[in-house]
């Protein structure tokens, strides 16, 4: 790799998470996905074809393959601390919404982080409501 070239990273749907430690309690799990991995493209040569060790003039015939490498790997969750996780933001969501509600340019910091952990971790449900303070939140800017 040259210096000064950017390498894109993707996610690669054709490859399964492998058996990651929990990102809470450690344990090897592929359980719930939070981010998947990351992968980069990169131009390696590869010998095609080569002349026998005997021949009297050696040659070697090469070719440039673009391969992918795993730049960083998936973070994940196991159920058990995905559904300690859930119950939490609920518990959160249902004593502080009224307030929220009430005054979300206020609380735009924990409405926004929020709203991040129930998108990463798929509360789909949270997800919504939290939407709808976001949704609020820029009524009141735009006011």
């Amino acid at each position: 790799m040259e210096v000064g070239i950017v390498m894109t990273l993707f996610e690669r749907d054709d490859v399964k998470t492998g058996n990651q430690p929990c990102n809470v309690c450690t344990k090897p799990t592929r359980s719930h996905v939070i981010q998947p991995a990351l992968y980069e493209e990169y131009v390696a040569e590869v010998v095609v074809n080569r002349a026998d060790e005997f021949a009297n003039n050696q040659w070697e015939e090469t070719e440039e393959v673009t391969k992918t490498r795993k730049v960083k790997e998936a973070v994940t969750v196991c159920h058990k601390c995905w559904l300690k996780r859930h119950e939490e933001i609920i518990e959160i969501i249902d004593s502080d919404y009224e307030k929220w509600e009430s005054e979300p340019s206020r609380y735009t910091a924990r409405i926004q982080v929020t709203a991040e952990i129930c998108k990463s971790y798929g509360f789909e449900e949270e997800s919504k409501r939290m939407a709808s303070l976001i949704s609020m939140m820029k009524e009141s800017v735009k006011q």
